[in-house]
């Protein structure tokens, strides 16, 4: 019976991180993301600067390269619990789920320094600005995810 239930937790907090490890992709993370297109959509919706313009690319840039190595390492523990799958071993599991929780905590604060820093060199109309097209964003993704709030 414990056996069951430690294997029922291990694939539930696996659920979680993957979920988790997921919501970093949908924030941008992921192999289609175009930060060179994200810097042109607010430069035009923002009217942002050259300065700004070039202050937003070099802190995207940082970003990118700082999580790189994290990015690689997820994609090999997710291949590695997709090869388990026919001989599962449920310590291995754990510290693979650990360590890829410990990573996407790892870029999820990445992302939320980045855009505090981002946000930071916009004006007070930029910023109004960018508050509106996150809540029209946010209703958006609402509507294709019914039942989270």
């Amino acid at each position: 019976m414990k056996t069951l239930i430690k294997a029922a937790m291990t694939g539930a907090a696996l659920s979680g991180v993957l979920l988790l490890s997921a919501g970093a992709v949908a924030m941008g993370h992921h192999p289609g993301h175009n930060p060179e297109r994200m810097l042109a959509h607010m430069t035009e919706k923002l009217e942002l600067t050259e300065t700004q313009q070039t202050q937003i690319e070099a802190l995207l840039a940082e970003n990118r390269s700082a999580m790189q190595a994290d990015r690689q390492r997820m994609d090999e523990i997710r291949d590695s619990l997709k090869a388990m799958r026919a001989d599962f071993d449920a310590g291995q599991v754990t510290r693979l789920t650990d360590e890829l929780g410990e990573i996407t905590s790892r870029m999820a604060y990445s992302l939320a320094s980045t855009q505090a820093d981002v946000y930071q060199l916009l004006t007070a109309e930029q910023r109004e600005e960018m508050d509106e097209l996150q809540a029209v964003r946010e209703k958006r993704m609402q509507k294709r995810r019914p039942g989270r709030d």
